[in-house]
């Protein structure tokens, strides 16, 4: 993944200035500092994306064709934990921990197993197919 890009301003061609060095000369670990150096950087945003999101829709289209006697049910419900989704899609399990995190899929509470978090192959296929319209 490329870095972002940052733009940095001197510090010096602000108005705040003096009241930002007068801020940081309290600062006992700043001391030995030369405050006319001081730059202020800003990073780029990035849009979380899923990169190959074509891709993760058809490895769980398949797997849950091909390997559907795999899926665990307990009482009509599919009870697929990250790990076992994770695989279903081929993806790493920091890449669904990101996903995750970026809003992208979400689990739902298990009604038959108590404080288990599961992800419902189907309701991932619907929310990843919703994320690719969204693009």
């Amino acid at each position: 993944m490329p870095r972002r890009k940052q733009y940095k301003i001197p510090a010096r061609e602000m108005e705040v200035f003096d009241a930002i060095v007068a801020e940081l000369q309290q600062k006992p670990e700043l001391a030995n500092y030369d405050m006319n150096t001081l730059e202020i950087s800003v990073k780029k945003k990035i849009n979380p994306r899923i990169q190959n999101i074509d891709k993760a829709i058809e490895n769980l289209k398949r797997y849950m064709v091909v390997n559907k006697e795999f899926i665990r049910m307990v009482n009509g419900e599919p009870i697929v934990l990250k790990k076992d989704i994770a695989k279903m899609l081929k993806v790493s399990r920091p890449t669904l921990d990101k996903w995750i995190k970026d809003g992208f899929i979400s689990s739902v509470k298990s009604e038959v197993m108590d404080n288990t978090e599961i992800f419902p192959p189907d309701l991932i296929l619907k929310q990843l197919q919703n994320q690719k319209k969204k693009m």
